[in-house]
């Protein structure tokens, strides 16, 4: 590729390479942005949990289907970024929060002793991982949080019992509950209402239960809470 001289030229082939380019350049910036936050988010993170297993943290690109997750890797629990996804979702700016909630779940992990993955093999789980992930998000950074936009945690409050309902009725009728969570749903013309919902979810445990306590409570007994939040 050489730059400028290709951008004048009038053939599929020429804009094809422009187009190359420009990706190229926003998955470079993405990734600069990724290292220049991780090892910041990464020192808050073990000053306040005391962490001592081992663990991997993988950076790609050529897999556009997750922006980040936890997972087994080489026998360990991995953090994986995945670059084009942060920069079709225009996080490059946002990637210290995104950073944080994914060490959320990996936190979540090593606490609990148990793979994060299999537990959310039951849907309604998810309202506890990934509300305990976007939990520790706020702690780490702050808000806004990786995944807002202007106005949507105010719409999230005002609209809080509504959204309770939908997650209840779902759960109730079997139905799936996708649109909470995933990036290329919207509910309510919103998205990621479920990170809200679990966000909430684990700060009304806190009101009983500490943090590590509750990165370990039982299956059944989150179960029957979360139905107790709901209602």
């Amino acid at each position: 590729m050489k730059g400028t001289k290709l951008i004048g030229r009038n053939t599929s082939k020429s804009l094809s390479k422009v187009i190359k380019k420009i990706e190229i350049e926003k998955l470079r910036a993405v990734h600069n942005a990724l290292m220049s936050s991780l090892e910041e988010v990464l020192h808050r993170a073990h000053a306040m949990f005391d962490i001592n297993e081992d663990y991997i943290i993988v950076i790609y690109v050529g897999l556009e289907n997750g922006a980040g997750w936890v997972t087994e890797f080489k026998g360990k629990p991995a953090i994986l970024f995945g670059l084009e996804a942060i920069a079709n979702l225009d996080w490059a700016e946002k990637v210290k929060g995104l950073i944080a909630h994914e060490f959320g779940h990996l936190v979540h992990w090593l606490i609990r002793g148990e793979n994060i993955e299999e537990i959310e093999d039951e849907q309604i789980m998810w309202l506890y991982t990934e509300g305990f992930a976007q939990r520790i998000e706020d702690i780490l950074t702050g808000r806004p949080w990786h995944l807002e936009e202007e106005g949507w945690f105010e719409w999230c409050e005002r609209n809080e019992e509504m959204i309770k309902q939908e997650f209840l009725r779902r759960i109730e009728n079997g139905e799936p509950l996708n649109p909470f969570f995933g990036s290329w749903y919207q509910l309510f013309g919103k998205q990621f209402l479920g990170y809200y919902l679990g966000y909430k979810f684990i700060v009304w445990l806190e009101r009983q239960y500490e943090l590590t306590e509750i990165a370990r409570l039982e299956k059944n007994m989150i179960k029957e809470k979360i139905m107790e939040f709901l209602t």
